[in-house]
């Protein structure tokens, strides 16, 4: 990468998290109160002093994790408003809303969200739903090797996709939704291993990488497989360079 010159004196940086902190160290007179090098060099890039809630429009507190504002204001009910505006909808192929209005297809849903545990983070003060192991592994991961903030945290994803498999309409639900990425986690789990089953799980997986891929979708997505949870840092990562890059618009998609 091209290496970043600083707007203050005549250094040259290799990177951003180099920037960040050579702005803490030889410039902290500059930063505003309460930032940190990350959210001063983003306001530096943006204008912005704050995130605005997609609910009430609130302020919202800064990530250090993902460089980003929150998307949520710290009252519980915005996030639960946010999920009951999404309740009755599911998103298609390409990003478009459609009702659901089939009272079967909604007892299929509520079906295939059968909470399997409730994981406690480590302030004892946040809790996130989970599904299974693999789930579980990432939250595990997002807390206690990531230090990740649980509020930044949606378990499971409060959007509903559907696709079509053998001319009949199914839908799933990613297992986490991090706000301030706007990204959709798909943790996959190994498949049955009976042929036939293999062969359906692999047709009905490559349908939903086709929701989840479409240029119409204004979510990024992130598949995780077999607790290979470190492949959310090279997700950080890759968004970190596209907002250097200027190249935020277009959606991520790591399959």
């Amino acid at each position: 990468m091209k290496k970043i010159h600083c707007k203050f004196c005549d250094t040259y940086l290799k990177d951003y998290d180099h920037y960040a902190a050579h702005m803490e160290h030889k410039h902290d007179n500059l930063i505003p109160k309460g930032m940190d090098g990350w959210q001063f060099i983003y306001y530096l890039r943006t204008d912005k002093t704050n995130g605005n809630c997609v609910v009430c429009k609130r302020p919202t507190k800064w990530n250090p994790k993902t460089h980003k504002y929150h998307r949520f204001c710290e009252d519980p009910k915005c996030k639960e408003n946010y999920r009951k505006i999404f309740a009755e909808r599911m998103i298609g192929k390409y990003g478009k809303l459609t009702l659901l209005n089939d009272p079967e297809q909604q007892k299929i849903m509520l079906a295939n969200r059968k909470i399997s545990g409730t994981y406690t983070w480590r302030d004892h003060e946040h809790t996130s739903t989970y599904t299974g192991t693999y789930e579980l592994s990432f939250l595990e991961f997002l807390d206690e090797i990531m230090d990740f903030d649980p509020e930044d945290v949606i378990a499971p994803s409060p959007h509903t996709y559907y696709y079509i498999y053998e001319g009949k309409r199914h839908f799933y639900i990613p297992d986490f939704f991090i706000p301030s990425l706007n990204l959709e986690i798909e943790i996959k789990e190994g498949t049955n291993n009976h042929p036939k089953n293999i062969a359906v799980d692999r047709e009905k997986e490559k349908l939903k990488d086709e929701v989840m891929a479409s240029n119409g979708s204004s979510f990024n997505y992130l598949k995780i497989r077999e607790k290979n949870n470190a492949r959310f840092i090279t997700y950080l990562e890759e968004a970190k360079k596209r907002f250097v890059e200027g190249r935020e618009n277009k959606p991520i998609i790591m399959l």
